[in-house]
């Protein structure tokens, strides 16, 4: 990608993060129709995907990026759960969940399967379930099972990402380490708000660490097959 063509292609992805925070803010703020509002903010970080995707297959071709689609996918998958969590918790927590199969199964494929994996899918899992079995004030109606399934799978995906990371600290990594963590922190805070109490900050909370979330693997898109082409190259 020459230098030009890498500018714009940030200028664009800056574009794209500030229409998200605008569409984030008017989803909390602006009292009108949810679905609309929450629909146009996670179809921003799935164009955002795909933008990403194109420019990658654009420069490399699709035979050397085909990998990245599976993020695209998650972050479909995702934008499903998202819009579909306002009227069906259980359909919206099962997109979810398919999109974060998808982002483990992309995470495997930058880096082999390690010992250190293994360790912090160990203790995420054990942390979620302490939490989730043992939390006094949790209400959960029945859903106590799906919702340990679900935190099973994401610490699966947070806990592969954090080991990339460690095995291999470049920003590509990191990128994605950091949007992994925040999506796990939303869904901690939205665990806590539905089956909390309904506590307005942990929805403010949720929100607001899952479009950035999103957004970060999104971009990583872009930067994780940049880094691996070039190095290639």
């Amino acid at each position: 990608m020459t230098q030009k063509n890498n500018k714009i292609a940030i200028y664009i992805n800056i574009v794209l993060g500030i229409f998200l925070l605008i569409a984030t803010i008017c989803f909390m703020q602006i009292p009108t129709n949810k679905y609309v509002t929450k629909s146009i903010a996670s179809s921003i970080f799935v164009l955002t995907g795909i933008f990403n995707f194109v420019l990658v297959c654009k420069q490399w071709q699709f035979k050397k990026s085909w990998k990245e689609i599976l993020l695209v996918v998650g972050l479909f998958f995702a934008m499903l759960g998202d819009i579909i969590l306002i009227g069906n918790f259980i359909v919206g927590a099962l997109f979810f969940a398919l999109g974060h199969i998808f982002f483990t199964i992309y995470f495997c494929t930058l880096q082999k399967l390690t010992w250190i994996d293994i360790v912090c899918w160990i203790l995420l899992i054990t942390l979620a379930m302490l939490l989730i079995f043992l939390y006094p004030n949790f209400e959960f109606d029945g859903l106590q099972i799906l919702v340990a399934i679900y935190a099973t799978i994401i610490s699966i995906m947070l806990g592969k990402a954090i080991g990339n990371f460690i095995i291999r600290k470049n920003t590509p990594n990191f990128i994605s380490f950091l949007g992994a963590i925040l999506f796990f922190f939303s869904d901690l805070m939205l665990l806590f708000y539905v089956f909390g109490g309904h506590n307005v900050i942990f929805d403010y909370l949720c929100v607001y660490s899952y479009y950035p979330a999103e957004f970060l693997l999104a971009i990583s898109v872009l930067l994780q097959s940049k880094t691996r082409n070039a190095f290639k190259d």
